[in-house]
Formats: structure tokens, C-alpha cells, sequence
């Protein structure tokens, strides 16, 4: 009901335009009735019957809690860009800074509920939606620097959310804004990168006015930092700071001591001093804050210039303040701290002195300093805080390391303090182990407000929980304050042990196990059997931190530097880097080995020494002998746990050239195949070692036979190798033979020991691969095997036989997930044979079935474009299309993502699948099956937005898909194979990949063929006499097109024709243009051209053309059929069945066109010789251009001018370049005619440069 009503008022808010809107500021109320009134128009839809409503397990959170979780989750972006965003999401907003709610109008007919429950939830509705609205103006009035309305909210708000939004403000005003950069200037350059947010220094006043209450020593480091360093204010801020502000200023002491403290935390001493109480006022008074905050203001500036004068008045005030037994805890506290810390700083032996004269004796003063430090960190466990808990147990460390350090004390005074000090610790290391989520205390990788990568002190991320939960102190930080060696021998042996455990413990945690070993050694002395679990944690540790496959700065102990490179990242995994990890496994075998604890830990070193591996080298025998000694002395498990890791890396990893280029080892392929030889000769060598130590382990066998099979795997993946099929025979022979001793070893003693590992590699071997992970869709199943895994089975006793079908079932179930997705119906066809209906596998047994639903309601349609009888030597068509139910496509959502490439695509989305070129994917599979015995001469896919139609079965549709154009090789061919197309599906795993199949469909090349059908055919032949009195021949061009294939020239024309014969032919052949798939069928348009050169059957030329006999059907439609036409120059004109030759009956030389250019040579040569001027080059008279420019009339003219012998060579050839280029575009295939001021351009830059010249 609540989600309703949100849901329904969210709609509300953004339907403006519906209703008039009604302003709403920050101060406006939502009312009741306005929800009220939204569910009248919602209808019945929104009504609840409260009794039958389920009960929630808690009550959910009222108006004014969501009102603090949203003050908890404040976000601020000050940046140069945030303040721009929101300044011009104000002006869209059409300079209203206040959102605006439509009020709908009320209903008279309805009536207000009695029912108080639905009253109640209305009105926080209304309450919480006024909460949202007034917190967004909040969040905009910030950004904006409106400090008044910030002011004014923070106000109107209860006191505990008036100070947590102000701190969230504070905190978020000191964390950096990442600015992700907009696409396009992604594409030019730009990174993303970390702001400093933006606040002036009259600003940094106002928002502490803004405030509702001063602030307290804990938000005053926060809002010195807004001011520290590179943000330290002008000269003016410190004038307006000292003349006071709401909240800082000289009005009062208390005033004047929080300016004071907020200019100390920002290292403004030099600003500080007229802000400082008296020292003698605070003597006096016994002002023990002041005198403090006197002590810190010398100390600070003593660090800051080393001033001599300083450090001696620190000093003394702390000692005053020590030495005060009625001084509050807290201040006493601070004043030890500090003291401490001034020690080492003091000359003369003046520290060393008060420290032997206050601890030398435990009933002096000294006693009570760490009676009183200790009182404070234990009473102070449950503070929220664990900053300030770290400060006491700071504080603890300080005051023993300063008694222990001085020789001259007796410590067995103190040793009850001491323990209890431990205890203090203890008790936090406790709930950092169980809470805190840091993993290291080194160094981690930052990035500054300019992009660049430094290493810094490890900030912990914040610890999420119940708000019960009093939070962690980050475990590095509590192990610096870990007791020292000389503390913890003088503290009680239960809680020294504690420590010792806890502080294992903890370093383990942080991945330090160098630190943590020392400590174990001590420990498994006294607690051998807890030592174990440890000893195994810290070479689980061990491992992780040696892996040099993990991307991982962690052992970086110190960089900072500028220009981050991200190729640093890429540094090449030496063989020496991997060297030297063995070899520190090898010392720490030893040294675990020395602690004498009665366990080898071999699988714990096994795994050790796995990881500690490039993934890009495959292992050596004598790498495993240098860490374990002779693999003679490993028991079997620990050598089958090996060999059972180096197959995976056998089939996965090592051969991946991938994972060679990422590690830069520069291998060439000949080098890569020869290393993972050699690796599998070493498996077979260590397995057939460890087998003479123990012949009757049926786990050593089942990995010496899964060694040969992937090895024979690898061989036929490179190159095809006759031996295959007898190696995987004799190693599934031997699979079986280690899964019947297994058999024979049952029932064990002890069921843990049971396992099915025999049975499920003996099956995924049956499937292609030992390995399910290695198993390729390549990989034939072999059909018999799954028979005798299942007698297997049933031959397993009958006191254990139940658990192990049911292990095996559940094995299989739980793995189908990893599966690849086109192997997974053959992995459920294959399983479900062995374990039949079983409960353990019988959601995937459904999912089975779901596959075979689908198999039943798809069809690869494949079938020829005519009849079956097809001429060997011409091409006919074969058309594909997806045939299946309507519900299975409108579940899919269509099958027109088949018809596209998807990774060429920008914005391809799959629904949760992996992209997939699926075209090119079908391309290849089908060109691989046809390609034996067809000629594939084009295949065409129809457009991805074609739309599906409707089948004559009912229920059933097309989605027409692809045409292919084949040829076949040869009269014997007889059938075409059954293609091939995997569609993918979402199921319960994930998704999968059903491979659908079409019929072989029998064809007959052998003999006579009718004709290939066709329809809507246009014929078009064009005479070509323009090279006739040249060459003496003629040419027709026959240009034919329509649905279906065009037939051959000698079924579309009588030939020979009239008069001529065939000098040559020129087929452009067959070509598949498009497919329709607005026809029922489908079909393609297909067009065909030829250019026959014809010569004259007698000497001459005959004076007229007759077009041959049309022998085909022609279209009947408007502007089809046929089209007969011939060139006169460039132009083609229509004529009639019979036409007349130009130059008919003759040979004569263009008579006209010689007279012309002999004409135009003596005009030109009277110019040169009579009215030049030999001294000018320049003729401002050329050849005139045509009257009327056109395409035609510019090419004669330029063809005029070509044939001019007396032009300079280079002229001929630009004029040549300008007659093809100007040809092409007026009466090539893409016409593109110049324009009359363009033609005008193309002369005028070819005559002139003939002017120019003379």
C-alpha cells in the first residue's frame, strides 16, 4: 500500500502538465487530502483491506527517520561544474528554485476513509514528501552558497539532525568530487579526475553561522581543514574572525577558546595568540580546558620552529596539570599524553628524571596517572568512536613505553596495571577481528585531486552494521599500539597467551604473515592444536601475497609520483620473480616443519605452491623438488591435488596466447607448444613416479588417464593425428579401470572420504574432455560410455550406493551453470541417460525439458528455389528461414537479432547474453558444410527489421532469414547437407545455445533440368555502333533483372542473330541483389548482364539491326518488360525492333571530323604567324567553348582538342583525364552530372592554361 501510494505520488509529481502546478517551497506542506484525492483518481486500484494485509516483520521507519537518512547520505559537489549544473538546471527551471507539485482536484463524490491506519499513512506520506522536497532545496542552497536558507533549514530541524547535518556538510565539504568527463570529451582526451570542492573564505564564515549550536571540539579538526595549508584565508578573514562571527570571535572565553583551538587544528599559530586565555587567569581559576589548550598552542608551535622558550612552557603547564589530583580525567589525560611525548625533546636528563621519580615507586603519582589511563580506556570500550579509542590505547602504549623504557624501575609494582592495560587491548582486538573489514595496514593506492597515483596511510572504508554495533578500530591501527615483547612479560600468563593469539591473529588479518610467524613459534610451544588452524592461515596468507598473477599493489611499501602510467601495471612476470617465491616456500617448509606441530601441511603448500606460479609457465619436476624435496616422500593425495591442478593448467591456461601476451613472455608459437609438451611429459612422469609408491591408488590412475586424453586433445587441435581415436579409447579404458578400483574400495570407514570425482571425470571425458572446462563444442560425445558409467554406478554397494548416485546427480545439477552454453543441452541429454529422473537433478531434468520444447517449436527451413532436378553447370538458389510457433517468438522477442553482427554494432544490447556477430556466425558454419560440394557464389541475408509471416500450419510463422546462390561441383552431387544455426535462450543457469538443424534435402545434377522458376522479368537490349566504323562491329548490351533467377542468355534470346555472328561474350554473371520480403516467397531479385561483340556474317556492315527473338515471359506491369534502345554518342534513345547502322554498308573515314580539326589547325597557325606579338605570351583569344554546355557537347569539344597532335603531351593528358572523368560521372553505373557553371569550370581550366602558353 505505502509503494503504491509513493508510486502513485512520484506520477503526480511529474505530470505538470496535466494539471495547473501549485509552487512549493521548502516551507510547504503536502497535505493528507492531496493523497487523499490522487487515490480517488487512482480508482480501486489503491484501496487495502488492513486485516489482510501481511504484518511486517519491524515497524517500518517513520517521516522524520527517513528524514535523517537522508541527512546521513548527503552528497555536495562545490566543483567548478556542480555549481554550473545546478545554476542551469535553475534557469531550465525557469529561475524557480523551489519544485513544483500539481494538486489534483478533489472529487466531491469521495469520501474520506474512516479506517485511521489509511489516515495515518497518508499523512506521513505527505510529511515525507514535504521531507524530500525541503532536503533537495537544501541540497541546491549548499551548492549555491545560499547560506541564509541553509541556515534557516538547519534551524527548523531537531536539535540531533541540526548537528548531523551540519557535520555531513563539513565532511562532505573536505571530500574530493570525482568529475567523470561527458563522452564526447572522453573520445578528445579527457580522464576522470578528483575536484577540491570549492568554498570562499566569507563563505567558510557563513556556513559556521549557518550552524544551529557551536560547534564542538570534534567537528573543529573538519572545519580547520576547509581553511589549512594551500586554503589558508587573506589577511581580511582573520580581521572579520577577530571583530567575531555568530560562533568565533573575542565575545567570551568560551568564544575565544574555540576560535583559538579552531586556528590551532589549521596551523594558523601566528593568528592564534590573540585568541589564547591568559596562562595567569588560568592558573588562577584552575581553568584546567585552558591551560590544555595554553599546553597544545606551545607544543604545536615548539614542532612548528623548535623555539627552546616553547617547549619549556608546554612542558611545565602539562606537569601542572598532572600534578592536579582534582583535574578532570579527561584534561589529566590529555596533559600525560602530551608530557610523554615532550620527553624525548628534553635536554639535561629532565625528562628521564621525572619519569624515574614519578614511576620508581608504584605507590607514588605515578600510579595514579596509569590507574587513571587505564580507568579511561576501559570506560570508553563502547564509545562510537574508534578514533577516539585509539587515542586512548595510544595513550596506554605511551604510558608503559615510557615506564619500561627506564631500566632503573622495578616493574612486579606494576604488573596488575599492566595486565589490566592488556586486557584494554585485548578486548578491542577482539572486535576489530570479528567487525573490522580493512585487510591490510600498509600503504594503499590514492589518487589526488589531479589525477595522479600515490601511496598513503591506509584509510579504512566505513564499517556498515547495526547502528548497535560500536565499530572497529582498523586492525593495522590497533597493532601499532600492540604491547611490546618487555610489557608482556610481565603480565599474567592467561592474558598474555590471549594477546599472543590475538595479535597472530590480527597480522594474519592485515596479510603480514612475516610479522605473525614469530609470534606462532612462541605460540606453538604452548597451544600446539590452535597453532595448526594458524600455521594454515598464514600460508594461505603466504600464498596470496607471493601470487604474481594478482594485480595487486599491496607489496608496494612507498611510491609517489606524478604522470601515472598505466602501463607501469604491465611490467613482465620474470622467471627469477618466480624463482625466488619457491625458494621462499621452500625456507618456510622448513621452518613450519622445525615448529614440530605433528602435521606436514602438504595440501596447504600444494596450493602454495600452485599459486606462487606465473599462469604463463608451466611447472618443472625440479621446482617441486627444491620446495618438497623428492616427490617420493609426498603422499598421494598431496601429489593427485598437483597433477589434478597442472591438467587444468595443461588445457586452460598455458595454451591460452592471451594470457602469454598479458605476462610478456614474448614466446613464439612453436616455443608455447613445445612448453606445454613438455609440461605434460612432466605430469606423466610424476604421476607414473608417485604410482610405483603406491600402485593401488585409483586416484593417481584416474589422472594418469586423464593426462593422455587431454594431451591427445591437444595434439588434434593443432593437427590432425590418426592416433586420436586409439589414445582416447585406451585412456577411457583406463578411466574406467581406476573408477572400478575405487568401487572395489568401498564401504570406507569413513563416508567423508566417499567421493564421485571417478564417475564425473569418466563422464565429461565420454562428453569430449576430462575436464568440463576444456570440453569444446568440437568434442564428439561417445555414446557407449555413458552406458557403462550408469553400471558402474549400479555396481557400487548397496550400503553406500544411494549416497553416491546422489553426490553424482547433485554434481551434475550444481555444474550445469558452468557449462558452456552450447554444450549444455548436450550435457543434460548425456546425464539424464545415467541418473534418469533424480531428485537430486531434477530442476535441471526441467530445464531439459524446456530445451526440447523449444527444439520442437523451431525449424531451420531449408529449401531449393524450384524443382530438385538442377543443371551441374548453372547456379540455383537455396533459400533459409526460421520456422517456428507464435508464442515461442513473442516469448524471444523475435528472431531478427540472428540477422545482425552485434560487436560492429555501438549500441547492441542482448539481454543479459554476450554480444554475438551472428550473421558471421552462421556465415561460417554454413560456408564450412557447403563448400565440399558447392560453389557458394553469394549469400544474402534479408534486413534485420524484416518482419515475420504467417505459415500455412496454423500457429506456425516464418521469419524469412538468408539466400544462398550455389553451384555444385560436379553432376555426382545429390544432396544438400543439413545446415546449421544456434539460437540462444534464457534459462535458470544463465542462458543457452540450442543448435537447430535443417533436413538434407536430395537434389539430381545428373540429368535433364527444367527451368529455374521466375517472374516480374525485365529485359532491356542496348545497341552500341559508336566504335562501328572504327573496329567494324557492333555491340548489344543485355541487361535482364526480376524475382527468382534469371535464366541463362540462351533461354532469354534467340541466337545467333541476324546478319551476325558472336565475335566474344562478356558474362558479368549472375547477381543476387536483394531479397523482397514483402512477397510471399520471399524471393530474390536477381539480375544478369552480358555484352555480345558482334561482326557481320558478310564483308560489310549491314545498313539495319534486328533485335533478336525474345524467348522468355516477360513482366506485363507498367515500365517492365522489354526495352530496346541504342547510343546515339553518349545518349541512349529508344527504337524499334529493327534499326538503322550509322556507317551501314561502308568503311569511310570520318571525313567531316578530319575537315574540322584541319580547318581549326590553319586558324590557329594564321593566328601565330600573323597577329601575334612575339615579345607577349599572352593570347587573350583561345578556342571558343560551345554555345550551350551540356555533358555531350563538352565531350566533343574536349575530344576536338585531344586529338590536336601539336598540344604539349601533359596538355593531352589532363584533357584525356577530364574526357574519362566527366564520361563516368554523366553515363557511368553512378550518375552524378555536373552542373552548367561546373562544366563552364572544367573548360575553363584546360583552355586557359593553352592561352597562357601560346
Amino acid at each position: 500500500m505505502k509503494f503504491r501510494h509513493i508510486l502513485l505520488l512520484s506520477l503526480t509529481l511529474i505530470s505538470a502538465s496535466a494539471q495547473k502546478p501549485t509552487p512549493l517551497s521548502f516551507t510547504t506542506k503536502i497535505t493528507p487530502e492531496m493523497i487523499e484525492t490522487l487515490e480517488a483518481q487512482g480508482g480501486q486500484a489503491l484501496k487495502i483491506n488492513p486485516s489482510r494485509a501481511p504484518r511486517p516483520p519491524k515497524a517500518p521507519l517513520t517521516p522524520e527517520q527517513q528524514r535523517t537518512k537522508m541527512l546521513q547520505g548527503l552528497k555536495i559537489d562545490r566543483t567548478t561544474s556542480g555549481i554550473l549544473a545546478n545554476r542551469l538546471a535553475e534557469k531550465n527551471e525557469g529561475g524557480k528554485t523551489t519544485t513544483i507539485i500539481p494538486t489534483p482536484p478533489k472529487d466531491p463524490e469521495a469520501k474520506s476513509s474512516a479506517n485511521p491506519q489509511i489516515k495515518k499513512q497518508r499523512e506521513d506520506m505527505a510529511k515525507l514528501a514535504t521531507f524530500k522536497n525541503d532536503f533537495n532545496q537544501f541540497t541546491r542552497d549548499i551548492t549555491l552558497g545560499r547560506w541564509i536558507k541553509v541556515k534557516d533549514y538547519l534551524a527548523s530541524l531537531p536539535s540531533g539532525d541540526a548537528t548531523l547535518a551540519f557535520r555531513q556538510m563539513v565532511t562532505q565539504l573536505n571530500t574530493p568530487v570525482t568529475v567523470r568527463p561527458r563522452k564526447e570529451l572522453t573520445s578528445l582526451g579527457a580522464k576522470q579526475h578528483q575536484q577540491q570542492q570549492y568554498l570562499r573564505p566569507e563563505e567558510f564564515l557563513a556556513l559556521t553561522d549557518a550552524s544551529q549550536k557551536a560547534p564542538d571540539n570534534s567537528v573543529l579538526p573538519q572545519l580547520a581543514s576547509l581553511i589549512k595549508g594551500e586554503r589558508k584565508p587573506p589577511r581580511d578573514f582573520f580581521v572579520i574572525l577577530a571583530k567575531g562571527t555568530r560562533y568565533f570571535g573575542l565575545s567570551d572565553e568560551e568564544t575565544r577558546a574555540r576560535t583559538a583551538r579552531l586556528l590551532i587544528e589549521a596551523g594558523h599559530l601566528d593568528e592564534t595568540i590573540t585568541f589564547l586565555p591568559s596562562l595567569k587567569v588560568a592558573k588562577e581559576k584552575k581553568n584546567h580546558a585552558a591551560l590544555n589548550l595554553l599546553g597544545r598552542y606551545y607544543a604545536e608551535s615548539y614542532s612548528a620552529d623548535r623555539d627552546g622558550e616553547h617547549l619549556e612552557n608546554a612542558w611545565q603547564i602539562s606537569l601542572g596539570i598532572i600534578s592536579q589530583k582534582k583535574a578532570p580525567l579527561n584534561e589529566r589525560a590529555e596533559a600525560l599524553y602530551r608530557a610523554l611525548a615532550l620527553v624525548p625533546d628534553l635536554e639535561d636528563g629532565t625528562g628521564s628524571d621525572w619519569l624515574t621519580e614519578t614511576f620508581s615507586n608504584a605507590s607514588n603519582e605515578g600510579f595514579e596517572i596509569l590507574a587513571t589511563v587505564g580507568t579511561m580506556t576501559s570506560q570508553v570500550r563502547e564509545h562510537r568512536s574508534p578514533d577516539f579509542r585509539l587515542e586512548q590505547l595510544k595513550l596506554q602504549t605511551s604510558a608503559v613505553a615510557a615506564l619500561t623504557s627506564n631500566e632503573e624501575i622495578d616493574l612486579k609494582p606494576w604488573q596488575e596495571i599492566l595486565t589490566l592495560y592488556v586486557r584494554n587491548w585485548n578486548a578491542e582486538a577482539k572486535r576489530s577481528y570479528q567487525l573490522d573489514t580493512s585487510n591490510s595496514m600498509r600503504p594503499q593506492a590514492q589518487v589526488d585531486a589531479y589525477g595522479n597515483l600515490f601511496y598513503s596511510r591506509y584509510k579504512p572504508p566505513v564499517q556498515q552494521g547495526s547502528s548497535r554495533t560500536i565499530p572497529a578500530i582498523p586492525s593495522g591501527d590497533l597493532l601499532r599500539t600492540r604491547p611490546s615483547e618487555q610489557w608482556l612479560t610481565q603480565v599474567d600468563s592467561a592474558v598474555r597467551l590471549e594477546n599472543i593469539i590475538l595479535s597472530a591473529k590480527l597480522f594474519l588479518k592485515v596479510k603480514e604473515e612475516e610479522k605473525a610467524f614469530p609470534i606462532l613459534k612462541k605460540l606453538a610451544k604452548i597451544k600446539p592444536d590452535e597453532s595448526k588452524e594458524l600455521v594454515r592461515e598464514m600460508i594461505r596468507v603466504w600464498a596470496e601475497n607471493n601470487n604474481p598473477n594478482q594485480k595487486s599493489r599491496y607489496r608496494s611499501s612507498y611510491s609517489y609520483y606524478y604522470g601515472y602510467n598505466q602501463r607501469a601495471e604491465t611490467i613482465p612476470l620474470t622467471r627469477s620473480k618466480q624463482e625466488r617465491n619457491l625458494k621462499l616456500l621452500a625456507n618456510m617448509v622448513s621452518e613450519v616443519k622445525a615448529l614440530g606441530l605433528d602435521e606436514n601441511f602438504q595440501e596447504e603448500f600444494a596450493d602454495a605452491f600452485i599459486r606462487a606460479h606465473s599462469q604463463a609457465e608451466v611447472w618443472r619436476i625440479e621446482a617441486l623438488t627444491s620446495v618438497f624435496g623428492e616427490t617420493s616422500k609426498l603422499d598421494a593425495g598431496t601429489i593427485t591435488s598437483l597433477l589434478r591442478r597442472m591438467r587444468q593448467n595443461l588445457a586452460l591456461l598455458w595454451p591460452n596466447p592471451k594470457l602469454q601476451e598479458q605476462a610478456k613472455t614474448n614466446r613464439k608459437d612453436k616455443e608455447l607448444i613445445a612448453q606445454i609438451f613438455k609440461g605434460y611429459a612432466a605430469a606423466k612422469n610424476l604421476c607414473l613416479d608417485a604410482l610405483d609408491q603406491h600402485p593401488d591408488d585409483w586416484a593417481l590412475k584416474l589422472q594418469l588417464a586423464s593426462i593422455k586424453y587431454e594431451e591427445s586433445n591437444y595434439k588434434a587441435g593443432l593437427a590432425s593425428h590418426p592416433e586420436h581415436s586409439t589414445t582416447k579409447g585406451f585412456a577411457l579404458e583406463d578411466l574406467a579401470t581406476a573408477t572400478s578400483d575405487y568401487i572395489s574400495s568401498l564401504p570406507l570407514e569413513d563416508e567423508d572420504k566417499e567421493s564421485t570425482e571417478a564417475f564425473t571425470t569418466w563422464f565429461y571425458a565420454a562428453l569430449g574432455s576430462p575436464d568440463l572446462a576444456a570440453l569444446k563444442a568440437e568434442h564428439q560425445p561417445i555414446q557407449a560410455e555413458f552406458v557403462k558409467i550408469k553400471a558402474a554406478l549400479e555396481s557400487i554397494p548397496e550400503s553406500c550406493r544411494q549416497r553416491h548416485l546422489d553426490d553424482f546427480a547433485n554434481t551434475l545439477n550444481s555444474r550445469l551453470a558452468n557449462v558452456k552454453a552450447d554444450l549444455k543441452y548436450r550435457f543434460l541429454e548425456a546425464a539424464l541417460q545415467i541418473t534418469g529422473k533424480h531428485e537430486r537433478i531434477e530442476e535441471a531434468a526441467r530445464v531439459f525439458e524446456y530445451y526440447q520444447d523449444l527444439v520442437t517449436e523451431i525449424e531451420l527451413d531449408a529449401h531449393l528455389d524450384g524443382p530438385v532436378q538442377i543443371d551441374a553447370d548453372q547456379p540455383f538458389g537455396l533459400f533459409v528461414n526460421l520456422r517456428h510457433t507464435k508464442e515461442i517468438e513473442r516469448e524471444s522477442g523475435g528472431f531478427q537479432r540472428y540477422l545482425i553482427n552485434q560487436n560492429n554494432s555501438p549500441y547492441s544490447y542482448n539481454y543479459g547474453r554476450p554480444t554475438e556477430d551472428y550473421r558471421d556466425k552462421f556465415e561460417k558454419g554454413a560456408r564450412s558444410v557447403l563448400e565440399e560440394h558447392f560453389e557458394i557464389l553469394s549469400l544474402t541475408f534479408h534486413n534485420s527489421k524484416v518482419t515475420s509471416r504467417t505459415d500455412a500450419q496454423d500457429g506456425w510463422t516464418v521469419t524469412p532469414y538468408a539466400y544462398f546462390l550455389l553451384k555444385p561441383k560436379g553432376p555426382e552431387i545429390d544432396a544438400v547437407p543439413p545446415l546449421k544455426i544456434d539460437l540462444d535462450f534464457l534459462d535458470t543457469s544463465g542462458y543457452v545455445v540450442l543448435p537447430i538443424a535443417s533436413a538434407a534435402i536430395p537434389i539430381d545434377a545428373s540429368g535433364e533440368t527444367p527451368a529455374r522458376p521466375y517472374r516480374d522479368l525485365s529485359l532491356a537490349m542496348i545497341l552500341d555502333q559508336r566504335e562501328t566504323e572504327k573496329e567494324g562491329t557492333v555491340t548489344l548490351e543485355i541487361r535482364a533483372s526480376g524475382h527468382g533467377l534469371v535464366p541463362p542468355i540462351g533461354e532469354l534470346i534467340k541466337l545467333p542473330i541476324e546478319g551476325f555472328k558472336v565475335a566474344s561474350t562478356d558474362d558479368r554473371e549472375l547477381q543476387v541483389d536483394e531479397l523482397d520480403a514483402r512477397t510471399d516467397d520471399g524471393a530474390p531479385i536477381s539480375t544478369h548482364e552480358w555484352r555480345l561483340v558482334l561482326e557481320p556474317k558478310s564483308e560489310n556492315l549491314p545498313e539495319n539491326f534486328t533485335f533478336p527473338e525474345i524467348l522468355a515471359n516477360l513482366s506485363t506491369k507498367d515500365d517492365e518488360g522489354l526495352t530496346l534502345q541504342k547510343y546515339e554518342d553518349v545518349d541512349l534513345v529508344a527504337v524499334e525492333q529493327t534499326t538503322l547502322i550509322q556507317g551501314g554498308s561502308s568503311k569511310s573515314p570520318p571525313y567531316l571530323l578530319l575537315l574540322t580539326l584541319l580547318l581549326l589547325v590553319i586558324c590557329i597557325s594564321t593566328y601565330f604567324l600573323f597577329f601575334k606579338k612575339r615579345e607577349e605570351i599572352v593570347i587573350q583569344n583561345g578556342p571558343e567553348l560551345p554555345a550551350t554546355l551540356t555533358p555531350v557537347s563538352l565531350l566533343a569539344f574536349l575530344e576536338g582538342l585531344h586529338r590536336d597532335t601539336h598540344l604539349p603531351k601533359e596538355a593531352r593528358g589532363k584533357i584525356q583525364k577530364s574526357i574519362k572523368s566527366l564520361r563516368d560521372r554523366s553515363f557511368g553505373p553512378n550518375t552524378d552530372v555536373p552542373k552548367i557553371e561546373e562544366l563552364r569550370e572544367i573548360a575553363e581550366g584546360l583552355i586557359k592554361p593553352l592561352q597562357q602558353a601560346g
